[in-house]
């Protein structure tokens, strides 16, 4: 969990440029027109979302100008909330920050009904159990995200952060994901009465496995005194594809 040579250069470089600073101000004070060219200098925009990537690789600027439509969608849509200054103070309002995380929200509700949706026609046309495509595909797609997020965070220094992110996003999805919708079907469309039409499909298989590699991860950090190292990282990847050919053998046979 430890910051990467990236991250440890890009601290090293900020420290070297924050000491000569110092020692810049040690002379006469800065002039008011200096002191507000400082100030201009001090704030980071990231940059847009639909800004052509001129420096990127093949692959990157191909799936700009694939994606483009929805990012140009997103770029007016959700607020920019990506300012802050050198010291990572962030320089965007609440009110801003407050309207980005509704449009979230909002982008989250249409692409995770435009993803489902399309994934059940996709299994219907292709004569694809549901629930192969819902623990492959389905599955893989709703963790992107989080993975992107964790991806980052640890990139940043944030180990800790990736590691409570995959285990928030996880109780989110049980917890809300499921019994949020659970709660409002049976409260307004089964009249309070309990539901008997959802089929078992080995989801207690299914749970009894999640439970197990939740143990051998608790048990690998606390022995590792919560260090990850690269061959925990194969051995959860093993662990996935052997219950992947778990699910899919139940199905299939």
């Amino acid at each position: 969990m430890a910051p990467s040579t990236t991250v440890l250069n890009t601290v090293v470089a900020k420290l070297e440029e924050f000491m000569e600073r110092k020692e810049g101000d040690k002379g006469d004070e800065m002039a008011p027109a200096e002191t507000s060219e400082r100030e201009e200098h001090d704030i980071y925009v990231e940059p847009a979302l639909i800004e052509f990537p001129v420096d990127g690789s093949a692959m990157r600027i191909v799936m700009h100008v694939f994606l483009y439509p929805l990012k140009f969608l997103m770029h007016f849509t959700v607020p920019d909330v990506r300012i802050a200054s050198v010291d990572g103070d962030s320089e965007a309002s609440i009110c801003s920050a407050f309207l980005a995380v509704i449009a979230c929200l909002l982008w989250l509700v249409v692409g995770s009904y435009a993803m489902v949706a399309s994934m059940e026609s996709l299994a219907a046309l292709m004569d694809i159990p549901e629930l192969v495509v819902g623990f492959t595909v389905s599955a893989a797609g709703t963790s992107l995200p989080n993975y992107v997020a964790s991806k980052v965070a640890a990139e940043q220094g944030f180990g800790d952060m990736a590691v409570s992110n995959a285990f928030g996003s996880n109780t989110f999805n049980i917890m809300i994901g499921l019994g949020l919708p659970w709660t409002l079907y049976i409260a307004f469309v089964n009249g309070f009465q309990p539901y008997h039409g959802l089929p078992d499909d080995g989801i207690l298989e299914s749970v009894l496995i999640l439970a197990t590699v939740l143990l051998v991860f608790v048990v690998i950090v606390l022995t590792n005194n919560f260090v990850l190292v690269k061959w925990h990282a194969y051995l959860f990847m093993v662990l996935y594809v052997a219950y992947i050919a778990f699910a899919v053998g139940q199905v299939y046979w």
